[in-house]
Order: structure tokens, then C-alpha cells, then sequence
């Protein structure tokens, strides 16, 4: 490894820089509605949440013990890069000579991703988890030693990326399909053991499901589901795939295609791109796919260009590292910019509430019961205000948690106030308020609301919110057996 480093001193020394302006825009980029959602997932710990499995939440919490800042939980995002770009070393140093693994394991870290993998996300420990799983159950094929061993941590690591996202599956198929093919009888062992603490996180999961109203499997597989075919996401498709590869790498790979040889390396990312881009082509001709779906698979991506000569992988490292300089040189611009020059835009009220949360904060301290009307305010407040805040009055299918933590008969005659960075108006409420009196304040120019809602009605609730969301959200198929749900248990027996 020594003379490794030594024969890349000038590629190590890119991103050495590289990595100093990640650290820096993590620790001045805001805090984002998602990063807050999972923060907040992480004062409740459960067995699992709405949205996803739990392992973010989980990974967040014990984080939390040490810190709750947030550039302390984003250096998970960064010890995350740093471990998925070993892993692609030691996966390619399996098949390829160790010098070229290692090579592609930089040219990983001085991609755009490397800076785009700032935030902390489920993605993050998804990712993270996987490509632990699959090195340690390559391991299990390929070294003499300790193969048991290896099987077992690669059942471990694989089950916490499915405990991170569903997503993990299709990794795990792609890995199952790639050992069997390629190593026949001698996979079957191990196999099994990666098999058996792969099922043990499953059935946690089908558990917590069970009686938390199947809401990972409604969430993800019935509700945002869309059945409608779109141009735009096909589109959208290619571009990010040809993003993540980059143009040049793409030509590239075209250009070199003479040097590819089926090797077990090369099977190995067939057999994980082939069907996951496929996959994801099919998709995206009804769903729009976003960037993070890919994350699990960058590593196999970037061992795509094991097979590239060594002047041209000296070349797509080189045009990388300069794309991502043009990423970070636009980021820190971004960040720079007074926030008076972005007034006139139409979200200058998120920009300001984004960018100074605590100016918001003390506005809001003289409102005692205070509640949003969605889960990414909701979420961004309680951790900028260190208050307990969640929302009402919400009919989207996203972030409802506050389904499972606030009982809205509690509220009943009570007087609430709701706050927005958008106008409210009395109709907002429904007839849920026997009154409601609309206050305003201003920050840096923009405006922000909070609705007072007196004598709340539980009862006009149920019947204007509580009754569309169950029939929307949480109408259960009969073909799923449920051992508790605890919306319909606590409205609707």
C-alpha cells in the first residue's frame, strides 16, 4: 500500500483538495428538509418509520450520543465515500492487478459524486452498508481463509442495507445471480449463511410492519407509485445515467471496448448494471427516478472502467477531477451569494428560512403550541428551535411519522397556532378553528405566517382530514394480514 501511495502522489494530493472543499461545503451548506426529517427520525427511535426501513434513524441516533450537530452527522457521508472507494479497491484487487484497483478507487473519490455525497440520507447508509456486504461476500468466493467468517459479515452488512432501503434488493439479487454463475456448487454454503442474516433483518422488518400499518410496503409500492407514462422521466433517465458516468467515460468505455474481456470482475458488473439499469429504464417510463436511486451502484460504475487502458484512465481521471472543481467552484458561488440578490425569486422565503433558521426561531418563541402544515418545516424547526414540532392540517404522502406521534384527539378545544412561509388564509383550516387569527413577520425582507387556530375541533378534523388520509394512506389491502395499525386503532374503532 506504501508504494501504492508513493506512485500516486499527485492523484492523492487532488483529492486531499478535493476532499478539504467537501468538508467545507458541509459545514456551511444548510440544513436540508430531508437531513432534519432524519434527525427527527433519530429522537424517536423505533423499530422502524413511514417512509423506509429504520437503519438511518438508528445510525443517527447512537451519532447523536457523541454530537447532534449537523456537520457531525455529514461526516458520515464523508467516512462513507472514503469506505465505499476501499471497497472498490479491494473488490477490483480480487480480479485485476492492485495497482489499477487502487487507481480506480481514487478515480471514484475524484468524481462529482465524492462532493455530491455531502448530505446526510438513507442513501448514505445504504451504500455504505452494501458495498461492505458484497466485498466481504467476494471475499467469501475468492480467499482461502476464513470464508464462514466472511459469509457472516456479509449477512450482516447486506441485511442493514436492506434495513437502509429497499433498494438493497436488487444489489442482493445481482450478487446471488453473479456467485452462482460463477462459482456453482462452491457458492452454495456460503450463500446460505449470507442467506440466513439476510432473513433475519427481513423478518424485523415485516414485523415492524405488521403492526405499524404495512407502512413501508403502502408507502413505497402503493401510494407513490405512478401509472402514467412520461417522456420527461425517460429523459431524465439517460441524462443521469450519462452524468454518473460522465460523458467521457462513456466514450471512453466505447472507445477501449477492444480491451474488454469477460473476465469474473467484468460478469460481476454485468450482472449488477445489466439489471439495474434495465430495471430502472422501466421505471422511469412511469416514475421520475432521481439521482440518489444510483448510489448503491456507483461502485460498480466506476469498476466498469477497470478494463481501460492506463493512458486513458489517466485521462478520465484528469477530466473528473476538473468536472468536479467546476462542481465545487459553483457550489461555493452559490453559497456566497448574498441571500438579498435571490429577493424577487419566488422561494426567497425558504432561501431565508434555509439560511438563517434561528432568526425564525425567536419569532416563533412567544407561540407555545406551535405546528406546521408539512413534515419538512415541521422537521427543519424542531431541530433549529430545539422544540418538538409536528404537523397538521397535512394531506401529502410524504413524511407522515406525525401519523404515528401526535394523537389529534389531544388537541380537542385547544387553541394551536400553525406556522408557513407561504400566505394562510382562513379556508387553509377548513372549519376546524371556531376562529382564526392570521399573524405576519418579517425576515430579511421575507414574509412568514402563523395561523392561531382556537377551540380546535377534533371531530370536523376526522371527518375534513382524517378520514381522506386513512382512505388514501393507510386502506390496507385485504391480502395483508395486519396485527396493528395504530391510525385506524386510534380513529377509527
Amino acid at each position: 500500500m506504501k508504494k501504492l501511495v508513493q506512485n500516486y502522489k499527485k492523484e492523492i494530493k487532488i483529492i486531499s483538495l478535493i476532499f478539504l472543499f467537501k468538508v467545507i461545503i458541509l459545514s456551511i451548506l444548510p440544513l436540508t428538509g430531508d437531513e432534519a426529517y432524519f434527525i427527527k427520525w433519530a429522537k424517536t427511535l423505533s423499530a422502524g418509520y413511514y417512509d423506509h426501513p429504520p437503519m438511518i434513524g438508528w445510525t443517527i441516533h447512537f451519532m447523536s450520543y457523541i454530537s447532534d450537530n449537523i456537520v457531525f452527522f455529514r461526516m458520515l457521508s464523508v467516512v462513507t465515500t472514503f469506505i465505499v472507494a476501499y471497497t472498490i479497491f479491494k473488490i477490483g484487487e480480487l480480479y485485476i492487478e492492485k495497482s489499477r484497483a487502487f487507481f480506480i478507487a481514487l478515480l471514484f473519490l475524484a468524481s462529482p459524486v465524492d462532493i455530491l455525497l455531502s448530505l446526510i440520507t438513507n442513501d448514505i447508509v445504504l451504500v455504505l452498508f452494501g458495498s461492505l456486504g458484497a466485498m466481504f461476500l467476494l471475499f467469501s468466493m475468492e480467499k482461502t481463509n476464513n470464508k464462514i467468517l466472511y459469509a457472516t459479515l456479509s449477512g450482516i452488512f447486506l441485511g442493514f442495507a436492506f434495513l437502509s432501503k429497499y433498494f438493497a434488493v436488487f444489489l442482493m439479487v445481482s450478487l446471488l445471480l453473479f456467485v452462482l454463475f460463477t462459482y456453482k456448487t462452491k457458492a452454495i454454503k456460503n450463500v446460505l449463511i449470507v442467506t440466513f442474516f439476510i432473513l433475519l433483518a427481513v423478518a424485523q422488518n415485516l414485523w415492524f410492519n405488521y403492526n405499524s400499518c404495512w407502512n413501508n410496503i403502502m408507502f413505497n409500492f402503493l401510494i407513490r407509485t405512478s401509472s402514467q407514462y412520461s417522456l420527461e422521466s425517460v429523459t431524465n433517465y439517460f441524462i443521469m445515467v450519462i452524468y454518473l458516468f460522465s460523458p467521457w467515460g462513456i466514450w471512453f468505455l466505447f472507445k477501449d471496448r477492444k480491451l474488454f474481456k469477460l473476465n469474473k470482475l467484468n460478469k460481476l458488473i454485468l450482472f449488477v448494471l445489466v439489471l439495474i439499469l434495465g430495471l430502472f429504464f422501466v421505471v422511469s417510463l412511469k416514475n421520475e427516478l432521481g439521482l440518489h436511486w444510483f448510489i448503491l451502484f456507483l461502485p460498480y460504475m466506476y469498476l466498469a472502467f477497470a478494463y481501460l487502458s492506463e493512458e486513458t484512465l489517466q485521462k478520465l481521471f484528469k477530466y473528473n477531477y476538473i468536472f468536479t472543481f467546476i462542481h465545487v467552484a459553483l457550489l461555493l458561488v452559490i453559497l456566497f451569494l448574498p441571500i438579498s440578490l435571490f429577493k424577487d425569486a419566488k422561494y426567497y422565503s425558504d432561501i431565508v428560512y434555509a439560511t438563517n433558521p434561528k432568526k425564525i426561531c425567536n419569532e416563533l418563541k412567544k407561540y407555545n403550541n406551535l405546528y406546521t402544515f408539512g413534515y419538512t418545516t415541521a422537521s427543519m424547526l424542531s431541530y433549529s428551535c430545539k422544540r418538538d414540532i409536528k404537523m397538521v392540517f397535512s394531506g401529502s404522502k410524504f413524511g407522515r411519522l406525525d401519523d404515528k406521534l401526535l394523537d389529534v384527539r389531544t388537541l380537542n378545544g385547544k387553541n394551536i397556532a400553525v406556522f408557513d412561509n407561504g400566505k394562510i388564509v382562513k379556508k387553509d383550516f377548513r372549519g376546524v378553528c371556531s376562529d382564526v387569527k392570521v399573524d405576519k413577520f418579517n425576515v430579511m425582507g421575507a414574509e412568514f405566517y402563523v395561523g392561531e387556530c382556537k377551540n380546535f375541533n377534533y371531530k370536523k378534523y376526522k371527518q375534513t382530514y382524517l378520514k381522506s388520509i386513512k382512505e388514501k394512506y393507510y386502506n390496507i389491502p385485504k391480502w395483508l394480514p395486519v396485527g396493528k395499525c395504530y391510525f385506524t386503532d386510534r380513529y377509527f374503532k
